[in-house]
């Protein structure tokens, strides 16, 4: 028989046609069917674009392990685990006034000690005119500091007095801890040439960079009375494979004569020739970076000397919260042989950089460069002597 005819559907609410159950059911699997034979494609492509990122942030991550973490990890592993020397490298020596050493230095002056210091070979003989650079500033010159050296169990002296003869040996250097992230290093050397030679040399401010090697840029902003200058410096050091650090600062340099001394106020502290390098050390780790205190002058001496003062400007552009340096020069008239004049220049400087940069990344570095810049500046002044000599 026949069926009895079907209601109507109701209307849709909102105005659009209702499908019965069935319909409804087919339509939903003919969508499934349609979206089902594309999704093998649309798979391989996710997956595809996948594999492609994640070759992509593997191939990024080796690139900075290679380039930067690793040399990271290995400097770091040198700088705390390889800092002690081996058996076979020379290690720098003690240099003390209570065991007199052999002298071979000119003069044969038995009154006078002559230090051995072991470090990089004499750097007198490079360079060319004293105008050119004497040393190439993209050269690696961390070699110029032995392992260890200046630091605690290195052999650097407290001080350099005036009953210490470096000539002819190379620069001497030490480096102490101070509170926070900072660090004081200290450097000398002693020159063949007249205190006023290497005056000049370090008051010529235009034309520090032809001298100094690790001056990239020089510029003389403001000449004071008396002497002093504002300067804006860049440096550089090459601190890991493949990675300079560079940094800039505006100091403030004043100049202290015979006349006009640095006043003691300025200098945070002294060292006496008993006191021990320990004890020094220790003092230092607990002494404050002050701004307008100075580091202690490297050389303790009683003889006439020039001091000059350099201290980044606060407020101004430059990668140093602190930065502040005494350079020394004085005569050295019990070093030098009858009838020749020798002069001792000396550099403490006190450094703290700005940022999360540990200071322990570069304190060596920067020690470094001050051994090779005082060697640069004793090549320029005894090529000055030699050529104002009668017999040139």
């Amino acid at each position: 028989p026949d069926k009895p005819p079907s209601l109507p559907s109701p209307p849709h609410p909102h105005g659009m046609p209702s499908l019965h159950l069935r319909e409804g059911m087919m339509f939903l699997l003919s969508i499934l069917a349609v979206a089902s034979s594309h999704a093998p494609q649309r798979c391989a492509a996710v997956r595809g674009g996948l594999v492609r990122v994640g070759a992509t942030r593997f191939r990024v991550r080796e690139r900075v392990r290679e380039r930067l973490l690793r040399p990271v990890s290995r400097r770091l592993h040198s700088l705390f685990f390889s800092s002690r020397p081996s058996p076979s490298t020379p290690q720098p020596i003690d240099i003390t006034i209570s065991t007199p050493l052999a002298s071979t230095s000119p003069g044969d002056r038995p009154d006078i000690l002559y230090t051995t210091e072991a470090s990089l070979g004499n750097l007198g003989n490079i360079g060319d005119a004293p105008e050119m650079r004497v040393v190439d500033v993209e050269g690696d010159t961390e070699a110029a500091l032995l392992p260890g050296e200046g630091k605690a169990g290195g052999g650097s002296p407290v001080a350099l007095f005036d009953e210490i003869c470096l000539e002819p040996g190379d620069p001497v250097v030490r480096i102490e801890d101070a509170p926070g992230n900072g660090v004081r290093i200290f450097t000398g050397i002693d020159i063949q040439s007249t205190m006023d030679e290497v005056w000049n040399i370090l008051t010529d401010y235009e034309n520090l960079h032809r001298v100094v090697p690790s001056l990239v840029s020089n510029e003389v902003l403001e000449k004071k009375e008396g002497g002093g200058a504002r300067i804006y410096q860049i440096g550089a050091a090459k601190v890991l494979p493949g990675v300079n650090f560079k940094a800039s600062m505006t100091l403030d340099v004043d100049v202290y004569t015979e006349d006009n001394p640095l006043p003691e106020e300025k200098i945070a502290t002294h060292v006496d020739i008993d006191t021990s390098s320990e004890e020094v050390r220790a003092k230092g780790s607990r002494l404050p970076l002050k701004r307008g205190i100075f580091p202690r002058p490297f050389a303790e001496t009683s003889l006439p000397k020039r001091d000059i003062t350099m201290a980044n400007v606060e407020g101004a552009p430059g990668d140093f919260d602190h930065y502040q340096g005494v350079w020394r020069v004085q005569p050295l008239e019990t070093c030098a042989p009858d009838g020749e004049q020798y002069s001792r220049l000396t550099y403490a400087v006190e450094i703290k950089p700005k940022g999360l940069l540990p200071v322990g990344l570069i304190e060596r570095r920067i020690a470094a460069d001050l051994k090779v810049n005082l060697m640069a500046i004793r090549t320029v002044a005894e090529e000055r002597a030699a050529a104002t000599q009668p017999n040139n």
